[in-house]
């Protein structure tokens, strides 16, 4: 099978993961990963900060999980069994799952396409990370969790300026249990017309 599909196949999202840190050369890999993502207009307005301090992200990551307001999951439907999402486990205080290293994606406020530059960029960063050996997982609420004071007085000490807002997290690290297996695919999602 071709290596990239492969790699595509085979990622999935983590959420336990183990203390070490992710190795200085892989990040800046993974991170460079995350720069040719493509982008609305060839714009590339995406910011990408990653963050290995514990402090700063346990902090991120409580402030991330307060803003959780979706509903949790039935027994029989939860996110994951092998390794639970805030959405499985009220229990789960830390909305970035204790990861070593969070990359806070940030793209140009008020811009139509910012969101999706960095969905794509996170993909892409998600994509390098799993072809290395490390775990990841993509987490929503980063616009909220920018708005609170905490949030504000970050990006203004990480040099990021106002004209960019926090769009999406990315999570790195090493897992520490087995990746959760693939669920079966729902069917009747593809349709080839012509």
């Amino acid at each position: 099978m071709n290596a990239i599909v492969e790699n595509i196949l085979e990622r999935r999202s983590i959420r336990k993961y183990k203390p070490k840190q992710v190795r200085r050369g892989d990040l800046d890999l993974i991170l460079e990963a995350g720069l040719y993502a493509p982008c609305a207009g060839g714009r590339q307005g995406v910011i990408m900060v990653a963050c290995q301090s514990r402090e700063i992200n346990a902090e991120l990551g409580k402030i991330n999980r307060s803003f959780f307001h979706g509903r949790m999951s039935a027994s029989a439907a939860c996110i994951s069994k092998e390794q639970p999402s805030i959405a499985d486990d009220p229990a789960i205080t830390d909305g970035l799952y204790g990861a070593p290293t969070v990359i806070t994606l940030f793209g140009v406020k008020n811009f139509l396409y910012a969101a999706a530059d960095c969905c794509v960029a996170a993909e892409n960063i998600m994509l390098a990370a799993h072809s290395l050996g490390i775990g990841s997982c993509m987490i929503m609420r980063a616009e909220d969790t920018f708005e609170t004071v905490f949030g504000k007085r970050l990006q203004k000490k990480w040099g990021v300026d106002e004209h960019h807002q926090a769009k999406a997290f990315v999570v790195l690290g090493y897992a520490a249990t087995e990746p959760p297996k693939a669920k079966p695919r729902k069917e009747n999602r593809i349709k080839v017309v012509g």
